[in-house]
């Protein structure tokens, strides 16, 4: 009789699983006040928004919850309102939605629905929800794009695995922006402090000591959440650390190192996927830390880590692909080929990282990574230890010109070689622009910039291509054109990060601020260890759009971390005065002109910084009410800044 009352109670309905993450570690830091927030937060914002949506708390557990809607609808807008809610809250949520069968019994649910939106909520990341595939497909089609794919994974206790998505939340309050503004606001002496101690854990997270890296990591995670810098953009993020060099030989360790910037490059090429920056993942070069922690440093989910050995005219390549979450190896491939092969062996290894971390891959972009960028593979070689020599960012003058020559040597074997005709063009149109050498002169950007024009029409889909197009013709004062190239070059690599502030510097000079600031963020997410120039444009980007206590903020961290970074001082010096700090922008202006001697407004009024908009007049009083000399004796430098 038990039994068939049983049957006859059971329904479909969608229910949330919910819990509270690091709980148990903050009630031993603080019982007292940990506890009393948890109750607050619960009958403050969990039980209402339930109750407001229809539905119906069954079951608490402590920092959890279990709760029935009547629709998926519903239970979708309570964990979006619930989940921005914790924006304000001193824990984080994880959230999972299921829609299956249930039994009631008594007020509380049994069954499959509840069980696979629990393991849903234990999947999930932090301040996040995931949903299962029969949420998706019963909610309304105006949410569609509400949705995306995280693919499948083994759930404990269920024999299939659950095909997953993540529930897009609005960007402003999921990534804890609004939240961090405010919080700015009423307390900019902690977070002058908490910048500070990121800078500080920055410092030692790259000493051999374990315990400050371990603080280091959790510290940064710490401080990327305050400052609203956690990625809102859907897709899949995967960082390929250095592949070790296995071949015995230090020497050849440029071969393993061009190998993985290919794999890079290649990857990028996906705009289903985000990667993390080259120069990024080989920071952590030689770390012996958990997948997981280096995921969390580089924001990335996903973490690629592999071997070359290569021995006469063989080559071993082995790559495996971890989910850096949860440490989990989601494939391990060795592959042997001779070393003509190489490119071949590239384009299998995107394809499949490609396959395991999106829906589909499109077969235009398959064959774009398959083809061969030269017949000559000592010209390969000679370009992979020409970037080996030469990074970008690099003040190293020595280097620069021996990568040239190396350049040169692998143009005179396969003069139609595309990458090589462009990294060649850099050369010249970086060292006028940053003055290296101190010989370059103005027939030197004529040069590179010839160098990457026929880079581009060898091969009209080379993003790195427009990518020294756009830097040559924005040093040469072209700026209408420099931004079509920027433009062109995000477009054929969206996740270049170099690209992206080339981009993002071009549109602040021609007005358009917003989204200069959204192309300085995202390139900053693909690049966690950028130099100080990224900070410095998306500050500049900030202050244009007139967001000025992101600005300060963001310049102060760039200062703490590089006191003498005159591009950073600059901008500072516009958004303390704009501030009304009068002594502030005096104080900071006189650092700028004992880092930089030859800095004027004449200089500044010449570079057009803003382009012919009224914010360039605007800066310019700005600096002159700071006391910016209008004119220097000496002649002006070529500056870092217009290296775009």
């Amino acid at each position: 009789m038990r039994l068939t009352r049983l049957v006859m109670e059971r329904k479909l309905a969608a229910i949330i699983a919910g819990d509270i993450v690091g709980y148990s570690r903050l009630m031993s830091e603080d019982e007292s006040s940990t506890y009393a927030a948890l109750r607050a937060t619960f009958s403050e914002l969990i039980i209402p928004t339930v109750e407001k949506h229809g539905g119906r708390t069954f079951k608490t557990t402590g920092d959890g919850f279990l709760a029935t809607f009547p629709s998926v609808n519903e239970a979708l807008d309570a964990a979006i309102e619930i989940q921005n809610g914790f924006a304000e809250r001193p824990f984080q949520m994880r959230l999972g939605i299921n829609l299956g069968d249930v039994i009631e019994d008594n007020g509380d649910m049994f069954g499959d629905g509840v069980n696979v939106a629990s393991r849903l909520e234990a999947m999930a990341a932090p301040a996040s929800i995931f949903v299962s595939e029969a949420v998706v497909r019963s909610a309304d089609r105006s949410r569609s794009k509400l949705f995306y794919s995280v693919g499948r994974r083994q759930a404990k206790n269920i024999a299939e695995p659950l095909a997953i998505y993540a529930v897009r939340l609005d960007p402003e309050e999921a990534s804890g922006r609004g939240w961090t503004r405010r919080f700015a606001l009423r307390r900019r002496p902690a977070v002058a402090f908490a910048v500070g101690a990121t800078a500080l854990v920055a410092v030692a997270a790259f000493t051999q000591v374990p315990a400050l890296r371990a603080i280091g990591a959790d510290v940064t995670g710490s401080i990327v959440r305050l400052t609203g810098a956690e990625p809102s953009d859907a897709r899949p993020t995967v960082a390929v650390l250095p592949f070790d060099n296995m071949s015995g030989d230090t020497d050849q360790a440029y071969f393993a190192d061009g190998l993985t910037e290919d794999i890079i490059a290649n990857l990028a090429r996906n705009p289903d996927l985000q990667v993390i920056a080259r120069n990024s993942t080989f920071a952590l070069r030689g770390q012996a830390e958990d997948i997981r922690r280096i995921g969390e440093r580089l924001g990335a989910g996903y973490v690629v880590e592999g071997s070359a050995r290569r021995a006469g005219d063989q080559l071993r390549v082995v790559a495996q692909l971890i989910d850096a979450r949860s440490g989990a190896h989601l494939w391990s491939r060795t592959y042997d080929r001779r070393v003509e092969d190489v490119f071949a062996l590239q384009t299998d290894l995107t394809a499949e990282i490609v396959s395991h971390l999106v829906s589909y891959v499109r077969e235009s972009e398959v064959s774009n990574a398959a083809e061969r960028p030269t017949e000559n593979l000592q010209a390969y070689d000679l370009v992979l230890q020409a970037r080996d020599r030469y990074k970008h960012g690099s003040r190293d003058a020595e280097a620069l010109l021996a990568a040239r020559a190396l350049l040169h040597r692998a143009l005179e074997l396969d003069p139609g070689y595309a990458t090589a005709r462009a990294n060649l063009g850099m050369t010249y149109i970086v060292d006028f622009a940053q003055n290296l050498t101190g010989r370059a002169i103005r027939i030197d950007v004529e040069t590179g910039l010839s160098e990457a024009r026929q880079a581009v029409r060898l091969d009209p889909n080379l993003a790195v291509g427009y990518q020294a197009l756009s830097f040559g013709l924005s040093v040469a004062g072209d700026y209408a054109s420099a931004i079509q190239a920027a433009e062109r070059a995000v477009e054929l690599n969206p996740n270049d990060p170099d690209s992206l502030m080339a981009l993002a510097k071009a549109q602040v000079r021609f007005g358009s601020y917003e989204e200069a600031v959204s192309n300085a963020e995202r390139a900053r997410r693909l690049h966690p260890m950028a130099p100080e120039y990224y900070t410095y444009v998306y500050g500049q980007a900030l202050y244009a759009a007139g967001r000025i206590d992101e600005a300060d903020q963001v310049l102060r961290e760039c200062l703490i971390r590089a006191p003498r970074e005159a591009d950073c001082l600059l901008i500072h010096t516009a958004v303390l005065t704009q501030r009304g700090d009068a002594p502030g922008a005096q104080r900071a202006m006189a650092q700028l002109t004992n880092v930089n001697p030859q800095f004027s407004l004449a200089e500044e009024r010449v570079y057009r910084r803003f382009g012919d908009s009224p914010l360039m007049d605007r800066f310019l009083s700005q600096l002159a009410e700071a006391k910016a000399p209008d004119a220097t004796s000496g002649l002006p430098q070529p500056r870092s800044g217009l290296l775009l």
